[in-house]
């Protein structure tokens, strides 16, 4: 065999290498996992992200599929001669031809990619039929505008409830915040604590913030996905509030360039972004001072407290929003002060987590400005941490309405996404809306079914991944 087929050979067989290994460390360590998220992260900034999950995917990934690449040659090198004996080479090309293509194919099915590139040729309407678009929507504030203190956990979700998680013994990972959960309004798809399914579209951070606030979910023309294709045109909750006289904030413990999330907000309702880089021109940290995604969720709550207490000092309600992120893959990140309750690394940071939520909520309930002020805590989507749950765990995504000025009888045994969130925030701040539906969401406070109730989450899941012409008419161009 000459030196440029010896070449030739080892990067066939490595770049087949590296995409077995990449694929099955992608899957291993994202739930849920769609090329729209697989997409949006390779092209969204990455500056700010956690180091862990470069490392992870540099060992898991790329460093294992070196070494898989160089056994797997030394093997075919050593067969090489003796089916050279025994088969023509135009047939051994043929057989290395139809085994690359198996390879590449069930990698590119795994992630999602085929489904993906199927739906993008497939047309559906569903979006186009059952949008409600809040501009056309008789909306209704009371007269004594209620706050909102909205807290978005980094995949906070009900299954951390389970007392046999993991196999770990009294595993109530959110134990701290059980009896807040039980004393307030929490929406579940069963009749003990539960929460929203998950939609295409909405599993990732970004995604879920639109989700949430705008009540549809992120979507992509084809390969193209950069900020500009981030929805411009549509109305969502920061819009509505800014347009009712709000001050607004949105908090985060890292660059909000990354995920374009600071950009989100900035469009829709004008908020101040408080993030990283803010604290340090703040001189709340150095310059020099960088953990985990930026500082940590312990800061995270002690400069919310600051900014929510400025807030509730002026003539206006106002609407923090923030983002935790110590219980984001890989592991989380445990603070010194957290306990270490059981083996599981990951487990510890979520009930760090919680702890450090129930005390920032009991902080709130002290505050003068409580009684007139709603808190919603809610998951963004469910854990990518990869040893976090049972394989069979029916994976939910938390929500929690605290002191809201509407009450319901109707909150188990229900189905519904994060879409429904917009107009259910709104309505807990005493909101009017006429026909309780904004975007794809329904008021769960309301007797109306959400659409998956009334279509079926199948049905739902299906039509939505589908190519949509008035999305992107409406949303993005």
């Amino acid at each position: 065999m000459k030196k440029g087929k010896y070449i030739g050979l080892y990067l066939l067989v490595f770049f087949l290498s590296l995409a077995i290994t990449s694929t099955r460390w992608a899957v291993n360590k994202f739930a849920f996992l769609s090329f729209d998220e697989t997409l949006f992260q390779l092209t969204s900034p990455i500056k700010s992200a956690e180091t862990s999950i470069i490392t992870s995917y540099l060992t898991k990934g790329l460093l294992l599929g070196f070494i898989v690449s160089i056994l797997v040659y030394i093997i075919v090198l050593l067969s090489y001669k003796y089916l050279l004996n025994k088969i023509k080479p135009r047939y051994l090309k043929i057989f290395l031809l139809v085994i690359s293509i198996v390879i590449v194919y069930t990698c590119l099915y795994k992630i999602d990619f085929v489904n993906y590139v199927n739906n993008y040729f497939k047309e559906s309407s569903f979006i186009k039929d059952n949008y409600v678009n809040p501009k056309d929507v008789d909306i209704k504030f009371p007269e004594n505008k209620r706050n909102l203190i909205y807290i978005y956990v980094e995949s906070l979700e009900s299954t951390y409830f389970s007392k046999e998680l993991g196999g770990e013994t009294n595993s109530n990972l959110l134990e701290p915040i059980t009896d807040i959960t039980k004393n307030n309004i929490n929406f579940s798809d069963t009749n003990k604590f539960g929460g929203a399914l998950t939609i295409p579209g909405t599993t990732w951070t970004t995604g879920a913030m639109i989700s949430q606030t705008a009540g549809i979910p992120l979507k992509f023309k084809g390969l193209e996905t950069h900020k500009s294709t981030l929805i411009k045109n549509a109305t969502t909750i920061g819009d509505i509030l800014h347009d009712n006289g709000y001050n607004q904030m949105f908090m985060i413990g890292s660059d909000s360039s990354f995920g374009y999330r600071g950009e989100y907000f900035k469009k829709h309702g004008n908020y101040q972004i408080y993030d990283y880089n803010t604290a340090i021109d703040k001189k709340k940290i150095s310059e020099d001072y960088y953990v985990w995604w930026g500082f940590e969720d312990s800061k995270l709550f002690k400069y919310a407290k600051e900014e929510i207490t400025t807030l509730a000092s002026e003539d206006k309600p106002f609407n923090f929003t923030m983002l935790t992120t110590n219980t984001h893959f890989t592991d989380g990140y445990l603070e010194k002060n957290c306990p270490k309750k059981y083996k599981n690394t990951y487990y510890n940071s979520v009930y760090c987590s919680a702890r450090e939520i129930d005390e920032f909520i009991e902080w709130i309930e002290k505050q003068p400005f409580y009684d007139n002020t709603t808190i919603v805590l809610v998951g963004d989507h469910v854990s990518m941490q990869d040893n976090a749950y049972p394989r069979s765990a029916n994976r939910r995504i938390y929500n929690l309405f605290i002191n809201s000025v509407v009450t319901t009888n109707n909150t188990s045994n229900r189905e519904f996404s994060t879409m429904d969130y917009f107009p259910s925030t709104l309505a807990s701040l005493g909101v009017n809306i006429k026909g309780d539906r904004l975007g794809l969401g329904t008021n769960l406070f309301s007797n109306k079914k959400t659409l998956i109730e009334e279509r079926g989450y199948k049905k739902v899941k299906k039509e939505i991944s589908k190519h949509s012409k008035y999305y992107f008419n409406t949303f993005t161009d």
